[in-house]
């Protein structure tokens, strides 16, 4: 690839994806964090000589989790490495990923040109697949690093396999054994859906080398290796899974049922904005442009040779991959129990993205040689102007500063993620409920290591000398009156041990919370505390260490030592490279000399960031509100917006209220919103409610200060309510603590009553013309009874509509006079017609008294603005009322 203009072209444009891991902290991603701390915690136990542990031991408070026995330590192992060599963690965890962006596409690259693409249509090929939209939500919006490690390395995978199937070189088939073995070191998950991808894979390149018992067998030889250097992980975590909790990825949320993906989703357009939503929708999605941009592909159908096969193969396999997806491939996730461990069907789209990456790639092969570089150009642009939305992510980037073990203790309890998992899942089986906090914390807090065991459970008179302190063993001398059971703050799990003046003791796991506890006859003592692998476990790690020296010894050194022969004129021709790339420019084409004209000038002058800030939205006006407001509550949190749809149900109905949050500043409390509705006028009693634990389903506590979040209500009207106009209060309380509610900044009110009145509608007969008041109001409708018995209370209801908006309120009036004109009746009613939302049909009953005497009676009626008493007109009409010409019978 040395000598090739494409590849360096790729990576020239490849380089505009990696800025923005040049800016300081870590991208402000969903999980990032998680996956920091993972990287800290492996960082300690290396630092404590411990290269790999099955058992993280400062998780959960300190009480440790089995995470490197279930989670693949791969991507923890990178980030510890630069630790190791001095780098801060934001470094350690940004140059690993910058590297696997690069990565990846450069093995899209090889496989391309493994097929005989074209250098244009290969460099297409590996931008394609770092642009990805899911690629690019992971790295700067989800942040499962470890998923990503795993898709970056699998175009190697597929790369070597390729090669040992035509070369069969043993150097080959150990490199393909080892890069297979290290996906499920990245990501079990994504390992378990690589699985098919290798396999058929393998099965197109042997139709298209000739099939031969030869290739079988060397395939069968690679799988056989890559098993066994990862079997001292792949086995136990196989083996062990009943002992923790992980049937919950299968519960609630995490049920895979829950989460197929529409087809209309996979090929709609990633957002070309940042709408600067904390918890905007999740990008699921293949990216309409590139489907679009490999449609040509299909041409090379045509074509009888190798790469119609590759077009066969990505599409097929493209195919395959978004029927996984979508619901009908429901049956398949079912029949396969460990499917279901993936837990989102949509985890596909890391995979998918490189069939379809190949797929772009061939659409540029499919135009005539002299167009290609131009191709190639608009192709690059086009795919890197469809990722803007996702490639910076509008929060506050994460800052890591010399983090400790407290600073972890601090994350798990802010976001609820005791052993940084979601829902506690490597939880040993033992341990029920949630834990909050232990007793070590304070240890951390002093950078001390902890004493894990509990000093409480000592009886009476009982002695205690601490021999030494480490992360995984630890030694006292204990001095008992009387035999007791010891606990140790350490969750029970295969491993620990307790030793009794070097015997075995008698342990157990405590009931329900899970510690460990040991049964300690009176006397002295030497009590010793270690996690020590099982046998089984260490005969594994072994046999896998024992291969992997094996093929060193065998390939490894061997390729070196041929690699060590050539240096010189590998060196020579890396010398003469930067001057036969200077020398060689006016061979270059021009659409060569565009792209890199293009990729230079936007990585200097940053034009994808510039691009993308200029759709920037300010904070207090995003995206998607029908009305902006700024109420503050508590100076903490501010309302931007909201919308309502439609603004007007039916009694029994449901109406949409979407509300738009901004956090002022970090928070520690966690609030909760409710959603109060009232009668716009009368006496002020609830008529129904939403309340969020979490507003926009985030805690509070973890909102972002350079993000908004949309909180979105279902208002249910009961059937029982009356029609009428309804206000509605938005409001913030202490989770914990109902009974205290932030209070309006400038007022003493504790919520907001949004200017957008909620209308409760009714059938109501219509007039057959209108009658307008003053331009500003319009009597549409009147429903009344055609004879009333004397002296009986009745009620009248009339229609208004609001003709334009209007600035102040009035009140409506209603008289009942009788043939002469005489008032025998009345009633006044303040409305906020201010707040009336227009084109909608306004309810209003009138509640009057019958007339006493038998007789005919008119009404009339009339709109005036208190104090003033000035009236709104009827249009043409003398009078500051309308008579309603139909009379009422009174008998």
């Amino acid at each position: 690839m040395v000598r090739e203009r494409g590849f360096w072209l790729m990576m020239l444009g490849l380089l505009m994806l990696v800025e923005p891991m040049i800016r300081p902290g870590l991208p402000p991603t969903e999980d990032g964090v998680i996956h920091a701390y993972r990287v800290l915690e492996m960082e300690r136990l290396w630092r404590a000589g411990v290269f790999y542990s099955r058992w993280a031991p400062d998780l959960a408070f300190g009480l440790g989790t089995p995470l490197f026995h279930f989670l693949g330590p791969l991507f923890p192992w990178l980030g510890a490495l630069g630790r190791w060599i001095g780098l801060p963690l934001e470094l350690s965890i940004k140059i690993p990923l910058a590297g696997l962006l690069l990565l990846g596409s450069a093995g899209v690259y090889g496989l391309a040109r493994l097929w005989g693409l074209s250098e244009p249509a290969s460099l297409i090929s590996g931008l394609a697949f770092a642009s990805a939209p899911f690629r690019v939500r992971e790295l700067y919006g989800q942040g499962d690093y470890p998923q990503y490690l795993a898709t970056s390395l699998l175009p190697w995978a597929l790369f070597a396999l390729h090669r040992v199937l035509r070369e069969g070189r043993g150097s080959w088939r150990f490199a393909a054994a080892w890069t297979i073995a290290w996906l499920p070191l990245s990501h079990n998950i994504s390992a378990l859906l690589s699985a098919p991808i290798l396999l058929g894979y393998s099965l197109l390149v042997i139709g298209m080398e000739g099939m031969s018992w030869r290739r079988i067998l060397r395939i069968l030889h690679v799988l056989a290796i890559s098993a066994g250097l990862a079997a001292f992980f792949v086995l136990p975590a196989l083996a062990d899974r009943s002992l923790v909790h992980l049937d919950r990825l299968l519960q609630g949320e995490y049920d895979f049922r829950k989460h197929f993906v529409d087809l209309g989703t996979l090929l709609s357009m990633p957002p070309l904005w940042d709408d600067r939503l904390g918890n905007r929708r999740m990008i699921l999605t293949l990216g309409l442009h590139q489907v679009l941009l490999s449609l040509p592909a299909l041409c090379g159908l045509a074509r009888s040779d190798q790469r119609r096969a590759l077009t066969l193969g990505c599409a097929g396999g493209l195919a395959g991959m978004i029927a996984m997806m979508l619901p009908v491939s429901r049956p398949v996730w079912e029949a396969i129990p460990l499917l279901a461990y993936a837990e989102f069907p949509w985890r596909w789209l890391g995979i998918a993205a490189l069939p379809l990456a190949l797929l772009v790639g061939l659409a540029v092969d499919a135009m005539p040689p002299r167009w290609r570089d131009g191709a190639a150009l608009l192709f690059s642009m086009l795919l890197i102007a469809g990722i803007l939305g996702l490639l910076y992510n509008g929060g506050t980037p994460v800052r890591l500063i010399r983090p400790t073990l407290a600073d972890l203790h601090a994350y798990e309890r802010r976001h609820r993620y005791p052993g940084l998992t979601s829902v506690g899942e490597l939880f040993p089986r033992w341990v029920h409920g949630e834990i909050e906090s232990s007793s070590l914390e304070a240890a951390d807090l002093e950078s001390q290591e902890p004493i894990r065991l509990d000093l409480s459970s000592l009886p009476p008179g009982a002695d205690v000398r601490v021999l030494h302190l480490g992360a995984l063993d630890q030694r006292y001398q204990v001095v008992l009156p009387v035999g007791v059971d010891l606990r140790f703050e350490v969750l029970a799990f295969p491993g620990w041990t307790v030793r009794m003046d070097g015997r075995p003791a008698v342990t157990w796991a405590e009931a329900g919370t899970g510690r460990l506890r040991a049964e300690i006859p009176p006397g002295s003592h030497e009590i010793r505390l270690r996690f020590e692998p099982l046998l089984h476990w260490r005969l594994l790690e072994l046999f896998s260490a024992g291969l992997a020296a094996l093929g060193v010894w065998r390939w490894v050194f061997p390729s070196c030592g041929r690699i060590l022969r050539r240096m010189p004129s590998i060196l020579r021709r890396a010398v003469a490279f930067p001057g036969s790339v200077g020398a060689g420019w006016r061979s270059w084409s021009v659409g060569q000399r565009a792209m890199a004209a293009l990729f230079i000038v936007g990585l200097m002058s940053q034009a994808p960031y510039r691009l993308w800030n200029a759709t920037r939205a300010p904070l207090d006006r995003p995206h998607g509100p029908a009305a902006y407001v700024q109420a503050d509550y508590g100076g903490q949190i501010r309302l931007v917006g909201y919308r309502l749809e439609p603004p007007h149900v039916p009694p029994g109905g449901e109406a949409r209220l979407i509300l738009w949050w901004r956090p002022l500043r970090p928070m520690e409390a966690q609030y909760s919103v409710y959603v109060h509705a009232y009668p716009a006028s009368g006496e002020p009693r609830l008529a129904f409610q939403s309340d969020h634990m979490h507003p926009a389903d985030v805690p509070t506590n973890a909102w972002d200060v350079e993000r908004v979040y949309m909180d979105d209500h279902l208002l249910r009207v009961p059937p029982e309510i009356p029609p009428g106009l309804y206000r509605i209060r938005v409001g913030l309380y202490e989770r914990l603590h109902p009974e205290s509610r932030l209070r309006i900044d400038g007022s003493r009110e504790d919520g907001f009553d949004l200017p957008t009145l909620l209308v409760v509608t009714r059938p109501i007969p219509t007039l057959a013309q209108p009658i307008s008041f003053g331009g500003k109001i319009r009597l549409v409708g009147i429903e009344l009874p055609s004879h009333l018995a004397p002296g009986t209370p009745w009620t009248l209801w009339l229609a208004f509509e609001a003709i334009s908006p209007m600035e102040a309120d009035y009140t409506l009036f209603v008289h009942v006079v009788d043939e002469r004109g005489v008032r025998k009746g009345q009633r006044d009613l303040w409305q906020p017609t201010s707040r009336w939302p227009g084109g909608v049909r306004i309810p209003i009953a009138v509640e009057l008294e019958g007339p006493p005497h038998p007789g005919r009676y008119f009404l009339r009626i009339g709109w005036y603005k208190w104090p003033e008493m000035s009236h709104l007109a009827p249009e043409f009409m003398a009078e500051t009322f309308y008579l309603y010409p139909v009379p009422i019978e009174v008998r």
